[in-house]
């Protein structure tokens, strides 16, 4: 079986930052016991916790599906173009939002004024991580896979999505953030890719997340369990809702397909 787990709130609690002892072995047992354990994340590979990196995953869905590596080799990669690059930047300092922009190895973050609250915990956790958190305008080309906007006082939330909803799957996580994915890419897409990578069917695929961006994946897999702590419109759509991550909800699912 191939089980694809979200990161964020899913492997890792996000008020504290912790990954459960239970976690980690659970996702060794599954490897011993002949499983494929994959991650399917928002983030960039080159954003991956560097505690989750050490896990015993063989292959990686990122970035939205915008990335895949299977066995340490890429199998594929995308992100917008230049000319999307420039127009995306433009109009978010237009509708005067925040915005983190994600690079390579590094949080991209525009120094026209301050980050909101959420911005600036987002690049304290990046940084006590091992990130780079630089500014955009220092970057050649602008050179970034994906991003992320933050409400701030003042901004044109409806216009910044008008401008760019034609080239981006726009995805509302909350609180104020939204997540911009290229059309055409998903964590649905790139778990389908992923399965054909390994020769698995769709039956064969379990799917572990907490969140919004989690949807098109439950969509997409055979078998699906939210987080006891995550969204309500995911637990919604989720086969069974296991316990909150602190509470040993990863080993809890897998003990429950009787995986482990």
């Amino acid at each position: 079986m191939v089980i694809f787990f979200d990161i964020d709130g899913t492997i890792i609690d996000d008020a504290t930052q912790v990954i459960p002892a239970s976690a980690a072995s659970a996702i060794a047992a599954l490897v011993r016991n002949g499983h494929v354990p994959v991650v399917n994340t928002g983030r960039p590979f080159g954003h991956i916790d560097p505690r989750v990196r050490s896990l015993p995953f063989r292959g990686y869905v990122c970035a939205c599906g915008m990335e895949r590596i299977l066995d340490g080799q890429v199998r594929f990669r995308v992100q917008p173009d230049e000319a999307l690059r420039r127009y995306t930047l433009e109009s978010v300092r237009a509708c005067r939002i925040n915005a983190l922009y994600e690079g390579e190895n590094a949080v991209l973050t525009d120094g026209r004024w301050s980050l909101c609250p959420a911005g600036v915990k987002e690049c304290a956790r990046m940084w006590k991580k091992g990130f780079a958190v630089r500014e955009i305008s220092a970057e050649p080309g602008l050179d970034f896979i994906k991003f992320v906007t933050l409400d701030t006082p003042g901004c044109d939330r409806a216009e910044i999505l008008r401008r760019l909803s034609p080239y981006y799957t726009c995805i509302d996580r909350g609180g104020g953030m939204i997540e911009y994915v290229l059309k055409g890419y998903s964590k649905a897409a790139g778990l389908a890719a992923m399965l054909q990578d390994l020769g698995a069917n769709r039956a064969e695929a379990y799917a572990i997340g907490d969140s919004t961006n989690d949807l098109p994946m439950f969509e997409a897999a055979g078998h699906t369990a939210a987080l006891g702590d995550g969204m309500p419109e995911l637990q919604a759509k989720a086969e069974y809702i296991t316990a909150p991550v602190l509470e040993n909800g990863l080993e809890q699912a897998l003990k429950h397909w009787k995986l482990i």
